[in-house]
C-alpha cells in the first residue's frame, strides 16, 4: 500500500521531525484539559472469590501470569464480576491519585457520547459529517468527504488520508480532516485512524454546544461516580476524542460494566439498551490486528464472544458478557494494538469454565487471602512471593522491607562519593525524557551533558544541565537546567515544569549489579500520567562512569513492529520493511538508548 500523499508533505515531515529536535523547553506547547469537578465518588463494592462465584486458585494463577510476566509489563489491574469488584491496584509508583492516560480506550467513551446524542434526536448515524460543518462545504471539498457519514467514523471506515500526524502539525484539525481527500471510498474498508474519533468529538461539541465530558455528565459520569476525569484538548479547545482521556482503573471497570449491562448501572437504566447493543454489534471485519476478529462502534471484537476497549501499550477494558467479567489494565508494553501476551492470557482464563466453579467457602477463603497477599506483593513491586521460598507472607513481607532498607543503606553509601560533585559526559549528550513523550506532546528531548549531585537525608538532588550549543556560548547564555529529586530505593513524587505544562513524575535511585558482579546505579524516572519512563544506568569505575539509557515502553520493540511486516501507523497499513530500516536502527541505538562515557569533577549544583 502506498504511503498517503500528505505523509510526504514537507509541512508534515518538518513538523514531525521538529518534535525530536533539541530546543528550549520554553518552546514546548502547553497542554490544555477539560476536567470534571464536584462529581461524587461512587466506590465499587468489593467481594471475595466465593461471593463472586470464582475459583480463587485459577484467579491467582491468572494474576501470576500477567502481574509477574515481564512481557506483559503490567502497571495496574482491576477485576470485577457483575457489579462487584474483586481487586484493583497499581504497581508502584503508579497510584489512583494520578489518573493514567487511557490512550485509545477512550474512543469508546466518545462513541457512548454519540449514542446519548442520538437518543435525544440531536444526530443520526446516516448524517453526513460535512452537514455539521457547512462552512467547509466548498468547491474544494473532496467528493468522497461529502459522502462520509457518522457511521463511517464510528466504524473506522471513512477512508480518509487525514491521520494522527495532523495533530502534530495542524492547528485546525476539523478543517484538515474535511479538506483532505480519501484514500479509500467511505465504507469500503476498515482502516484504524484516531482522527475519525476526533471528528465524532467535534460533532458532539457542535450539536450540543458543550464539551465531550460536560455534555454526558449528568447522564453518564455522575451516575457511574467517575470523578477523576481529565481530557486533553486540541488547539481549538475540543477534546481529542480518540486519545488523551485520563481516568482511573476503577473508572475503566465501571465503563465496562455499563456496556456489559446494555446501558444499565447499579439498577438504573442510563441509556436505552438498543443504542448500546448497536454499539457492540460487529459492524466490520478488520485486518489491523491478528487477534481481534472485528470492530463495532469504537469497540474491538475478540474471539469467543469477548470484546474490548483498547489503547496502545496495554490500556484495556476486556468484557466477557457471558460470565459477567470485566477486567481493566494499565501497562507499558510495546504492543500498540490488542494482540499481546497479556490479552491472550486474559482471553484464555476468562473463557475457561473452571474459573467459574469455586471450591468450598473455607477453601476459597484461604485462596482469597493468599490471592490478596500476592496482589499486595505486585502493588509493592516485590517479586512473586512463591519464588522467595517463604511460606509465611508475614516473613516474606519482613524480608522485602529488610531488603529495601539494605538497598537504601547501600545506595546512600555509594552516593557519598557523588555528593557535591558533577558528572560530565565527554562523548555526546544523553536525553532525559522518553521519545514517546516527545512524539505525542511535542516535548523537546532536553539533551544532557552534565549531572550534579547533592545528597540529602532520604533522597538525592540531581541537577541536569542541558547541552550548551556554540550559539549559547557566543551569546553567554546561562545553561538551561532541570532539578529532580530521587528517593533512595523508594520513589519520590514531585511535579516538574516542562515548557508550559506541569508533569507529575516519580523518581527513584537504587543499587544493582551487572552480570559480572560490578556495581550499577539505576535512576528511574516515571511520568505517572502518561505511563512512560526513562531509566539511566551508571557504571562506576573509579572517576570514570559509563552511562547507558533505556526507556519504557521499549522503542526497539515498537520499531520492530513498524519495520517488519505490516503494521497500523498513522491511520494506514504501511509496509516499511525496505524503507531505511538500518538507518532507523542506528537512530534508536545512538539516540534513544545511547551508551557513553563520563567522569566526575569537583563542582556542585547551585540552588
Amino acid at each position: 500500500m502506498n504511503i498517503p500523499r500528505r505523509f510526504y508533505g514537507i509541512n508534515y515531515l518538518s513538523g514531525f521531525v521538529s518534535n525530536f529536535q533539541d530546543t528550549d523547553l520554553l518552546e514546548c506547547p502547553g497542554l490544555e484539559f477539560h476536567a470534571l469537578e464536584n462529581v461524587a465518588e461512587l466506590p465499587l463494592e468489593r467481594r471475595d472469590t466465593y461471593a463472586l462465584g470464582l475459583n480463587g486458585d485459577l484467579i491467582m494463577e491468572l494474576l501470576r501470569k500477567i502481574c509477574f510476566d515481564r512481557r506483559c509489563a503490567l502497571d495496574g489491574i482491576a477485576i470485577a464480576r457483575r457489579d462487584k469488584l474483586l481487586c484493583s491496584g497499581y504497581r508502584l509508583p503508579y497510584t489512583d491519585k494520578i489518573p493514567r492516560i487511557t490512550n485509545s480506550t477512550c474512543k469508546t467513551v466518545t462513541a457512548i457520547g454519540i449514542q446519548f446524542a442520538a437518543s435525544e434526536g440531536l444526530l443520526k448515524e446516516e448524517d453526513t459529517v460535512l452537514s455539521y460543518f457547512p462552512e467547509y462545504a466548498t468547491m474544494l471539498t473532496p467528493r468522497a468527504v461529502k459522502q462520509m457519514t457518522i457511521r463511517h467514523l464510528l466504524t473506522m471506515t471513512s477512508g480518509t488520508k487525514c491521520n494522527e500526524l495532523t495533530s502534530m502539525v495542524e492547528s485546525n484539525w476539523v478543517e484538515a480532516f474535511l479538506m483532505t481527500d480519501c484514500e479509500l471510498e467511505p465504507g469500503s474498508r476498515f482502516v484504524y485512524n484516531s482522527m475519525n474519533t476526533y471528528m465524532l468529538a467535534a460533532i458532539l461539541t457542535r450539536v450540543k454546544g458543550q464539551s465531550v465530558i460536560e455534555y454526558p455528565r449528568e447522564r453518564f459520569f455522575e451516575p457511574l461516580g467517575i470523578n477523576h476525569v481529565k481530557w486533553e484538548l486540541c488547539p481549538k479547545g475540543i477534546e481529542r476524542g480518540g486519545w488523551g482521556l485520563h481516568i482511573t482503573l476503577e473508572d475503566m471497570v465501571k465503563i465496562g460494566m455499563f456496556l456489559a449491562n446494555n446501558g444499565r448501572f447499579q439498577g438504573k437504566q442510563l441509556l436505552d439498551a438498543s443504542y448500546i447493543r448497536k454499539m457492540k454489534e460487529r459492524a466490520v471485519s478488520q485486518d489491523a490486528d491478528s487477534l481481534a476478529v472485528g470492530y463495532g462502534y469504537q469497540i474491538w471484537h475478540l474471539p469467543k464472544g469477548l470484546y474490548m476497549l483498547s489503547g496502545m501499550y496495554g490500556q484495556h477494558v476486556i468484557v466477557d458478557e457471558q460470565h459477567g467479567m470485566v477486567v481493566a489494565t494499565n501497562a507499558h508494553c510495546e504492543k500498540m494494538f490488542p494482540d499481546s501476551k497479556m490479552v491472550r492470557y486474559l482471553l484464555k482464563y476468562l473463557t475457561n469454565d473452571a474459573l467459574y466453579q469455586p471450591e468450598s467457602r473455607q477453601k476459597e477463603r484461604r485462596s482469597y487471602r493468599k490471592l490478596m497477599q500476592e496482589f499486595q506483593a505486585f502493588c509493592n513491586d516485590w517479586p512473586l512471593p512463591a519464588a522467595s521460598g517463604e511460606h509465611s507472607f508475614f516473613l516474606y513481607a519482613a524480608k522485602q522491607n529488610k531488603r529495601q532498607q539494605a538497598q537504601r543503606e547501600r545506595i546512600d553509601h555509594i552516593l557519598s562519593r557523588f555528593h557535591g560533585r558533577r558528572l560530565h559526559i565527554d562523548q555526546t549528550a544523553i536525553k532525559l525524557f522518553p521519545y514517546m513523550l516527545q512524539g505525542m506532546y511535542q516535548c523537546p528531548p532536553f539533551m544532557v551533558t552534565d549531572i550534579a549531585f547533592q545528597k540529602q537525608d532520604d533522597r538525592i538532588r540531581l541537577c541536569f544541565y542541558k547541552e550548551w550549543s556554540k550559539k549559547d556560548r557566543r551569546e553567554r547564555k546561562r545553561r538551561e537546567r532541570l532539578v529532580i529529586e530521587a528517593g533512595l530505593a523508594q520513589y519520590h513524587y514531585q511535579t516538574i515544569l516542562i515548557g508550559r505544562s506541569d508533569r507529575q513524575i516519580a523518581a527513584k535511585i537504587f543499587p544493582a549489579t551487572d552480570e559480572d558482579g560490578h556495581t550499577v546505579i539505576l535512576l528511574d524516572l516515571v511520568f505517572l500520567a502518561e505511563g512512560f519512563s526513562r531509566r539511566i544506568k551508571f557504571f562506576p569505575s573509579g572517576e570514570r562512569i559509563a552511562v547507558e539509557c533505556q526507556e519504557y515502553p521499549d522503542m526497539r520493540g515498537i520499531a520492530d513492529q513498524v519495520l517488519y511486516g505490516d503494521t497500523v501507523i498513522a491511520g494506514s497499513t504501511i509496509d516499511l520493511t525496505d524503507k531505511l530500516p538500518e538507518g532507523i536502527r542506528v537512530f534508536l541505538e545512538y539516540k534513544v538508548e545511547p551508551r557513553v562515557n563520563a567522569y566526575l569533577v569537583e563542582r556542585n549544583c547551585r540552588k
